[in-house]
């Protein structure tokens, strides 16, 4: 035996250096598989708070954006007569009727301080205002305001606006914020129209 194996073997205070695989310094099978599950939960946990919070941040700036628009746009259909148009991505006064002198009579802008943009989307898509309703975006029937089963607005009766690339989770929180909760579904009925599919999301802006 070599005298430093002799004193670590001696000496209570020191550890020997070698360990044999079977002690219990080693995880078995048992407890590695226990730890990694519990490790799985935890972060599955984590992900699924960490979706949330997203959502909810997402939602609630959709919320406000849809809440400053509204007062503008009534503005501006009081000045003009008519409703707003504001699509981004497009360029022209004619695409940007809010934020930009389109030569309507009446015109007291810009009622925006500047176009409209994607980044006002939270969740990455287009944001376009349009000057009417857009029935292939509310399910060929306009909006069903009072959730009665029958159309209020559609066509040329109001402007709508349409946020891209909206998660469903997205949706329906901005649908919980904006309209009470209706027996007909929050879908379609009520100021919101939700496209699965396409993950469309389209509000009732405006109904003079």
């Amino acid at each position: 035996m070599n005298p430093d194996q002799s004193h670590a073997l001696s000496d209570p205070g020191v550890l020997p250096l070698e360990r044999s695989a079977s002690g219990r310094g080693a995880f078995s099978l048992v407890e590695l598989a226990i730890t990694m599950t519990v490790m799985t939960i935890l972060v599955g946990v984590v992900s699924m708070r960490v979706t949330d919070v997203s959502a909810e941040s997402k939602s609630t700036k959709i919320v406000e954006c849809i809440r400053d628009l509204r007062p503008r746009a009534t503005q501006y259909h009081q000045d003009t007569g008519r409703l707003p148009r504001e699509y981004s991505g497009w360029f022209g006064p004619s695409f940007h009727t809010l934020s930009e002198d389109p030569g309507t009579a009446g015109w007291e802008g810009p009622y925006l301080d500047s176009p409209i943009r994607a980044s006002w989307n939270p969740c990455g898509g287009q944001v376009h205002i349009f000057n009417y309703i857009v029935d292939a975006y509310t399910g060929d029937d306009g909006f069903d305001v009072d959730a009665n089963g029958a159309t209020d607005v559609r066509e040329s009766q109001g402007s709508m606006i349409t946020f891209w690339d909206v998660p469903e989770d997205v949706a329906r929180k901005v649908d919980e914020a904006i309209d009470s909760p209706t027996a007909q579904g929050w879908l379609n009925a009520g100021s919101i129209e939700y496209q699965r599919d396409e993950q469309r999301l389209s509000v009732l802006l405006l109904a003079p």
